[in-house]
């Protein structure tokens, strides 16, 4: 009965150990397009002050700021706990315990949030790029 229950937790720790490894491939991918937001960003920024759209740009940029410390963050949480999974499948002395399983739920939570907040940011972006690029339009001379 006892070996049952160990290859059941070992099972139950590979699978934490492949979902943090999913975990660490989505905020490098967030991490890369972050980067190419921030660039779609920079290129439309002295466009969008030259058209008093300081505080937009000022707020966009002010989220996309935070969103990448809370990655960072979240970036740094997931290769700790990724250790000290990896720790446990190699040593098999070592015991899952709720502090694993509470850490594991806590890290599922925060990529949550981060994702929807990553989503709502973009939004704004986007929203801010079609506006200005209206506007630019609209006061372009070959325009009828």
């Amino acid at each position: 009965m006892n070996t049952q229950t160990d290859a059941q937790l070992s099972a139950e720790l590979q699978e934490i150990h492949l979902l943090n490894k999913q975990w660490r491939s989505d905020v490098l991918f967030l991490e890369d397009e972050t980067r190419f937001f921030q660039k779609l960003f920079d290129t439309i920024l002295s466009s969008a002050i030259k058209k008093d759209r300081f505080q937009e740009v000022q707020f966009v940029n002010a989220s996309i700021t935070e969103l990448e410390e809370r990655r960072n963050h979240l970036k740094t949480l997931i290769v700790h706990h990724q250790h000290v999974v990896e720790s446990i499948l190699k040593d098999s002395t070592d015991k899952i315990g709720l502090d694993l399983i509470s850490k594991n739920e806590v890290i599922t939570n925060e990529i949550k949030t981060l994702f929807n907040a990553d989503k709502l940011i973009k939004k704004e972006l986007y929203q801010l790029v079609e506006s200005i690029i209206r506007a630019d339009k609209a006061e372009h001379l070959l325009n009828p």
